[in-house]
């Protein structure tokens, strides 16, 4: 078995904003796309932060005076110490990373350039990755992970393989009293 790289985790791809972008089109954008977060790109080396629903609910529910919430910019909420990893390494030294930064998710860049990203790999790709392998399912090429919520179809298919048919229940049958 080769060993397992962030490629077959990560999350291909990113959906981005500037730090201009005000925190309700920010929410109004991950609603729609059905995403965690957002990658924040700058015009000067592109990787400015990520912004996160975590981010949004401290800035609605924790932050103080100033501005409300809904007018505030992604770039005055956002994390700017954004860590970064390549394809080509580890998971296991990602996961580390996770893990001993305490963070949900990191970004993750083009090797010859650090401040491109091209994907992100979060605690949940990884998780998503491992019960792949374990049901016996080979790598992220086959099926791509996501940092997207399941959609209320995928959840309705999920809940209707569990459900037993007719033909998988068991008969059971009923014990009739006779009083004498």
């Amino acid at each position: 078995m080769s060993p397992m790289t962030v490629r077959d985790a990560m999350h291909v791809g990113v959906v981005s904003c500037d730090p201009s972008t005000t925190v309700l089109e920010a929410v109004r954008l991950m609603n729609e796309k059905r995403l965690r977060s957002l990658v924040v790109l700058d015009f000067d080396c592109g990787l400015a932060g990520i912004v996160s629903e975590m981010d949004i609910v401290a800035a609605r529910l924790v932050h103080e005076g100033g501005k409300p919430w809904d007018q505030m910019t992604v770039g005055e909420i956002m994390t700017n110490r954004v860590l970064t990893v390549t394809p080509d390494m580890s998971l296991q030294d990602a996961a580390r990373i996770l893990v001993n930064h305490r963070i949900h998710r990191v970004v993750v860049s083009d090797p010859d350039d650090l401040c491109k990203p091209i994907g992100i790999l979060s605690l949940g790709d990884i998780m998503r990755y491992l019960e792949r392998l374990e049901r016996g399912e080979e790598t992220a090429a086959e099926t791509a992970p996501s940092e997207a919520k399941p959609t209320k179809r995928a959840k309705r298919a999920r809940r209707a393989t569990r459900r037993p048919t007719a033909s998988t229940r068991k008969k059971t049958t009923r014990k009739r009293t006779v009083r004498a």
